[in-house]
Parts: C-alpha cells; structure tokens; sequence
C-alpha cells in the first residue's frame, strides 16, 4: 500500500554513519537532504550543506516555495496550466477520486511510476512529444504504459471538471498492442492444474483438525470454466457481502458482483455454475471456512508466485493469471458460442470479444469467403479457365 503523504524533513547521508548520517555510496562528504512523500513516492533534493543550520534554512525556503502556489490557487481559483505541477496534480486525484474508484491500488501503481518522470513539469508540459518520450524511456509492457497514461489524462480531466485547473494538455497513448492474445490449450490446461495439485499440502486448526490447502487449483478452475479477473476470483465468498462476490450452491450461481457494487468497465458477472466446476465447488465448500479461495483457513491477497511457479513446471513462463480469462473467452468462442454469449457470460463488452478475441470463431470471415462475387466474380473464372485451356 501506497505511504501516506508526509511533510518534507532533513535526512543527512555521508560516507559513513558518523554523526547519525545514512551511509551513501559514492559519498565522500556529509550533505543534508530534504525528504518528503508525494503521491506514496519517496522524493528527495539535496540542500548542497552538511552546516545543519544552513539546512534548515534551505528547508524553509522549500517549504515556502511549496505553500506559494497553494495560496495563490486559493486566491484566484482554478490554476492555469503553467502553474500546477504534474505531480500534484496526481496527487489531488490521488488523494481526492482513487478513494472512490472501483481499483484504487491500480490508481496508486501508476501514480507511483508517473512521478519520477514527471517531477518539475507544469501541467502545460503534457503534450505529444512527452508523453512519446515517456513511452520510450520506460521499459515496460505496452499495456502497463497505456494504463499509467490513462491515468495521467483521467487525473487531468478530473481536476478540470472539479475546478482545481482551468484546462488540460494533450495525452498520447502507445498504439495498442496487436499481439495475440495467450491462452491454454485443453492440455496445457490440464498440465498446468496437475502441477497446481502436486503443491497442495495438509494443515491443522486449532482444534486439531486437518485440513488440505486447494486454494491454486481452486483458482485456477474458477478462472478457466468463468474467466473472471484475478481480484474477482480472490474476493469470492459463501454468502452475500459487501466486499467481493458469493457462490450460491443452492441455486446453483455465481455472482461476481459485490453488494452495491455499481457496473464499471471492469464488468462483472451473475451466471450460472459451470456443470464441470460445481463438484469442485462443492468440495471447496467443506474445506473452507468464509472465502472460497483460501489457504490455511484465511483468505489468499494474490496467487502470482504459487501461480508463476505452477506455470514454471509446464514450460509456460508466458502465462500468467489473466492468461485464464483470455483461455475461457478463446474456448467458449471455439466451442460456437456468439459475442453476446461469451461477452454475458464472462463479464465483457460484446465488442471487446470481437475485436480481441473473434478470430477465434469458427465463423470468423467465414461468410465474406463464401459470399458470391457476382458478375466480377464469373468473368475472372472464365479468364482463369481460358488461361487454363
């Protein structure tokens, strides 16, 4: 979890740990340096003294410096592009919206990955050209830049409409990936539960009473016969609640949806229990205490090691949890169901599946190859048997 923002203080760092200093590499000198928190990151500057007097007058010029545009916003309303910075910005949407939002962890990581790069740059410096450099300078996956800059034009509009700045610049977002998609074959699928088994093991409660962890397998069944998200998985319950979604064996369903939960992009779904997963569930059911998916009689926060290693023993390091929704979507689709159906049943816009995922239909141009030519068409068959002759 993101660090609370606290207000800027004097670190000192030196060669060694004389005189309470934080040993630096590289130091060859004592140098104080003020440290605060801005949006869960830790930010830093050097006051260029090791005089602890010097220090702190530096320290109350940048304490100084930072309440100024604070007073003059106060004063004069919405602040204009050139006099918010980026970072805080960030931090009123941090601070103000993410509370509010249906992920706000997934707010706070792109937060804590946009500050760095943007440290010192006036809202008014969001444009094409930076948000291209941003892109390439860091190196992670497409989809994670997409996202952090997302966040960077949600957080900006945000403040337009709640009056904290007059107008916003221009975010560019990286070209969507094209790759497909992975997923698991039917084998793959059965190796990769089979190594999920072998890790199980027995436990004992206080009681005395013994116990089998099934939490990986159980997660990954769910996963691959509903294609829910990981968080959807992980939240799931025996009864109605007001955190994650419920199975309800008597009635044979899964609802995915917490109580009062409003519908986001991240759609979840109530659909009947897949026959294959119901024993499963069943068995779950008498193993488990609160939460479907748990291990040791507690609830699992996230599979990703127990999962990585699961996908390390089938030679599959490409997969990973999410892998499962898009192997769900690709069966389901295989298997002759429509966009609408798949889409329902998974918790996805109808357009999503056909953009993602419709090459795996079966009917996939399947009528625009049969559909007749007309009269074009005949002539070039005629030529084509003239050539032929």
């Amino acid at each position: 979890m993101a660090k609370a923002n606290t207000g800027p203080r004097l670190v000192l760092y030196g060669p060694d740990n004389r005189y309470g200093a934080t040993p630096k590499r590289g130091f060859k000198q004592y140098v104080y340096f003020i440290r605060w928190y801005e949006c869960g990151a830790k930010r830093e500057r050097s006051t260029g003294t090791g005089d602890v007097r010097e220090a702190q007058q530096a320290l109350g010029a940048f304490l100084a410096e930072r309440e100024r545009p604070t007073a003059e916003s106060e004063r004069r309303g919405p602040a204009a592009p050139d006099q918010l910075s980026v970072a805080d910005m960030l931090g009123l949407y941090l601070e103000h919206h993410a509370p509010h939002a249906a992920d706000p962890e997934r707010i706070r990581y792109a937060v804590r990955n946009l500050v760095p790069w943007w440290d010192g740059v006036a809202v008014s410096g969001i444009t094409a050209g930076a948000c291209r450099r941003y892109a390439a300078e860091n190196k992670r996956a497409p989809a994670t830049l997409r996202r952090e800059l997302g966040t960077l034009a949600a957080a900006m509009n945000w403040c337009v409409t709640e009056g904290y700045l007059t107008q916003g610049g221009i975010v560019v977002l990286p070209p969507v990936p094209k790759d497909e998609q992975a997923f698991l074959t039917r084998s793959d699928a059965a190796k990769l539960l089979w190594a999920a088994w072998r890790r199980r093991w027995r436990w004992k409660d206080a009681e005395g009473e013994m116990h089998t962890n099934m939490h990986l397998p159980m997660f990954i069944l769910i996963g691959l016969y509903h294609g829910a998200r990981k968080e959807a998985i992980l939240g799931l319950q025996w009864q109605p609640n007001t955190e994650g979604g419920y199975v309800d064996l008597d009635r044979g369903f899964i609802d995915f949806n917490p109580i009062g939960r409003a519908q986001t992009k991240k759609r979840r779904a109530r659909v009947p229990i897949a026959p294959r997963l119901l024993p499963w569930l069943r068995i779950a059911r008498r193993i488990t205490r609160q939460f479907v998916v748990e291990c040791d009689g507690k609830p699992v926060g996230d599979v990703k090691k127990g999962f990585a290693t699961a996908a390390s023993d089938i030679k599959r390091p490409d997969v990973h949890p999410h892998t499962l929704r898009h192997t769900c979507v690709t069966w389901l689709l295989r298997d002759g169901l429509d966009v609408w159906q798949v889409g329902g049943f998974v918790g996805m816009s109808p357009q999503t599946v056909q953009q993602v995922y419709g090459h795996h239909a079966p009917e996939f141009m399947a009528q625009a190859a049969a559909a007749p030519r007309g009269k074009g068409d005949a002539g070039m068959k005629t030529g084509m048997q003239t050539k032929r002759a």
